[in-house]
């Protein structure tokens, strides 16, 4: 490596390092408060289930009328029929998901199921078919896919209640426990002028 951008390199992660520490109790918080609010998502996950499936429908109706708005605005150029189309679809979808969330629910976690089991037989198939010292792992984790994908299915409709706002909740909260590491991490660590 050129050793030029290996100084640039060590300056960086020494500048990231300075940063964490001084900073150490901000992610600690931020990890609290993302602990907390995926706790209360777990628990009242058919409300974070609402919550996300209509946010997503805002965002895609504010995507499609930007989209729509960047075609008018561009209208001399080749892709004024596309980002039209693909603007006015979104916009539509956008629409849709507003007025009929408990269908967008139930449609996104059929989706979900689907991806889960998919993904998952193909850890499994990879960890059966291949011989690397993580296989063990790559098999868990399929199956795990496989496992929560069966559970989905079998429970839908009715399981779209809960898990689209579980897994937002589950994300919240792994998220949060990272968080308070990292900066329980950094706050124990010596400082870097000490090291020197």
């Amino acid at each position: 490596m050129n050793p030029r951008v290996r100084m640039n390199l060590d300056s960086l992660v020494r500048d990231d390092l300075a940063m964490l520490q001084r900073n150490w109790g901000w992610f600690v918080v931020l990890g609290v408060a993302l602990v907390v609010l995926g706790t209360v998502g777990v628990v009242l996950a058919t409300i974070f289930t609402r919550v996300a499936i209509l946010l997503i429908g805002w965002l895609m109706l504010v995507a499609g009328a930007l989209e729509i708005g960047h075609a008018i605005w561009r209208k001399g150029w080749k892709g004024f029929w596309l980002d039209l189309l693909s603007g006015l679809l979104t916009a539509l979808l956008g629409v849709l998901i507003i007025l009929r969330p408990e269908l967008a629910v139930e449609a996104l976690t059929l989706v979900i199921a689907m991806v889960f089991l998919f993904a998952g037989g193909l850890r499994v198939a990879m960890a059966l078919s291949s011989r690397n010292p993580y296989g063990a792992w790559t098999l868990l984790h399929g199956l795990v896919g496989v496992l929560l994908g069966a559970l989905i299915l079998a429970g839908w409709p009715e399981s779209a209640e809960w898990v689209i706002g579980t897994l937002v909740a589950v994300d919240l909260l792994v998220n949060g426990i990272r968080l308070i590491a990292l900066g329980l991490t950094a706050r124990q660590m010596p400082s870097l002028t000490e090291a020197a």
